[in-house]
């Protein structure tokens, strides 16, 4: 029985060396079991088989078309802000950019980043680069492109399968800004600081406006009054600054939305609050914005591009690369999104793709609880802003009168997409 022993020890010790060097043990295994198992009149038989495959590191070098500056704040910032998060997520990435690039001159600057950086995924981040990027992707069917903010796709039929788009939308927590911005208004009016009248920016305009009549209304019985100053630019700070100054001093407006790409309506709110007295609130937009006026931030919505990022990193690191068309919203990528009881709610919490600002304690403790409901609900699909439900039960029509959403509907998916009209709440300049 000793030597047996003995014998066995002596096998498991070469199986353990054998796995540290990378062996390949089958039928060895087996014979030599049933040689150091026969002590006499019994035979054992023991087979292993141990397979170690060396992991070879899969490496991959992304480049990323910024329609604005990296640190202009907002947009492309918040990109830029994405693109480092979800480098830091996984292993074997690294990523270049290039900043400020038109829709006339991206696909030089697609180019430049396959033959001159050597990248394998390309990803654009302007609405106006998806043409030329499904040209690209024909033109390169070995390489990986990923279009925010558009609708073609392999995934939906209309480019190669080497393309992607996704984006994430704000425009649900663009209604809760108007909740807010409807609570704390003195003057019963609000602005619109808006870039282009695209179905992305519609719907947010329109979220905000139909949030910021809801509280209005609820809390005085009074319509708001809402202006809209189309920009017909992503990113212009002196332009920003004179479309927010007007709203001020021509409808006297007290709070204002922006969608440009820059920090500078914050800017302008915080000085009309604290030099000249007038009371102005603002909203974060894509990142945290609350440095530039602490006094004049009421809330934001603040977004993580890190987490789609991070979703076509492992596609193409796995070798499951498919074409999909990504509509992340309020919810998804979090751990849960069953809706808490406001009191428990999360809102003011980083989680997901999307999330919303602490907010400011002037707006009321009633207004408060029913934004937190509303986050809550949105993020498990329960609410929709668009609808007559938001809407105060009442349809939603547009500026010409046209009914869009009638009594106990809601927009949907269609809707959201090719939005090319405005509610008939506000004026437009």
């Amino acid at each position: 029985m000793g030597s047996n022993t003995e014998s066995r020890r002596g096998f498991l010790g070469s199986v353990g060396k054998a796995l540290v060097g990378g062996l390949v043990l089958g039928g060895i295994a087996g014979s030599l079991g049933t040689y150091a198992s026969t002590g006499g009149g019994r035979v054992t038989t023991v087979e292993r088989e141990v397979t170690l495959t060396k992991q070879v590191e899969r490496k991959l070098r992304a480049g990323y078309v910024y329609i604005g500056p990296a640190k202009d704040f907002g947009w492309s910032y918040s990109h830029d802000q994405g693109r480092r998060w979800a480098d830091s997520r996984v292993r074997g990435v690294e990523s270049v950019y290039i900043e400020g690039v038109g829709d006339a001159e991206v696909k030089g600057a697609m180019k430049s980043l396959i033959e001159v950086e050597g990248v394998e995924l390309v990803v654009g981040t302007s609405f106006g680069y998806m043409d030329p990027m499904a040209e690209l992707a024909s033109q390169y069917p070995e390489k990986y492109f990923v279009h925010i903010n558009g609708f073609r796709a392999g995934a939906l039929g209309n480019a190669p399968e080497n393309m992607s788009v996704g984006d994430i939308n704000t425009y649900q927590l663009y209604y809760l800004e108007g909740l807010a911005a409807g609570a704390v208004t003195r003057t019963g009016a609000v602005g619109v600081v808006a870039t282009f009248p695209v179905p992305v920016i519609n719907r947010l305009v329109n979220s905000f406006i139909l949030g910021a009549r809801y509280a209005y209304k609820k809390r005085t019985g009074k319509e708001v009054k809402a202006r809209i100053v189309w920009l017909n630019t992503w990113f212009d700070p002196t332009k920003a600054r004179e479309a927010v100054i007007s709203l001020i001093d021509t409808i006297d407006a007290d709070v204002i939305s922006s969608s440009e790409d820059s920090p500078t309506a914050l800017q302008v709110a915080e000085e009309y609050t604290i030099q000249k007295g007038r009371r102005t609130w603002c909203f974060s937009h894509y990142t945290d914005m609350t440095r530039f006026g602490p006094n004049s931030h009421l809330t934001g919505h603040i977004v993580n591009w890190g987490a789609l990022y991070l979703e076509f990193y492992k596609m193409i690191l796995t070798g499951t690369w498919q074409s999909v068309d990504i509509w992340a919203k309020l919810g998804d990528f979090t751990p849960s999104r069953w809706a808490k009881p406001p009191e428990q709610s999360t809102l003011g919490s980083p989680e997901g793709a999307v999330y919303m600002a602490p907010l400011n304690p002037a707006i009321p403790e009633d207004m408060q609880l029913l934004i937190r409901k509303r986050y809550e609900e949105m993020k498990e699909g329960l609410f929709e802003p668009i609808s007559s439900e938001g809407n105060m039960g009442e349809p939603i029509r547009d500026s010409k009168g046209v009914e869009r959403v009638g009594v106990g509907e809601r927009a949907d998916r269609t809707m959201l997409m090719n939005m090319d009209w405005i509610v008939e709440y506000a004026a437009e300049t």
